[in-house]
């Protein structure tokens, strides 16, 4: 006697989970919360861009700077295009300027504003490396 209801005890706690398991797989399940949801479609953050026309073009493919070493004058416009499928950014290694992270086929326009040498990075990938020379005179 003592052992039939342990049996009746299995049953019915068998029972009550295979009961409990398909109830949470009730395709009316519904949840219900004390606030409607509302949900905003966020934009993507965009690198800055310029609508300036650019004096001269550095491409980023292949993981490289194309050309890596570049002359400007002072007040011409460099736009950065990155053509790779990974991100990449332009800066400059003393913060002079920053283009944040370009997406393929995104540009981004620097105008020189003073003479010197820059050597700039890809700060998601620092083995990438070039150098901008700004100059005072118009090439």
């Amino acid at each position: 006697m003592k052992y039939i209801s342990y049996f009746f005890i299995a049953i019915a706690s068998a029972f009550l989970v295979i009961l409990l398991s398909l109830s949470s797989c009730s395709p009316n399940h519904k949840v219900t919360t004390n606030q409607p949801m509302a949900i905003k479609a966020q934009p993507k953050e965009q690198p800055q861009t310029t609508q300036q026309t650019a004096d001269t073009t550095v491409k980023i493919r292949n993981f490289k700077f194309e050309p890596a070493n570049l002359a400007l004058a002072v007040g011409k416009t460099v736009q950065f295009i990155n053509v790779d499928e990974e991100p990449h950014t332009a800066t400059a290694t003393d913060g002079t300027f920053n283009s944040k992270a370009l997406d393929t086929n995104q540009t981004w326009n620097y105008t020189a504003t003073k003479p010197g040498t820059y050597p700039y990075i890809c700060s998601v990938h620092p083995f990438m490396k070039g150098t901008l020379t700004v100059t005072n005179k118009k090439n």
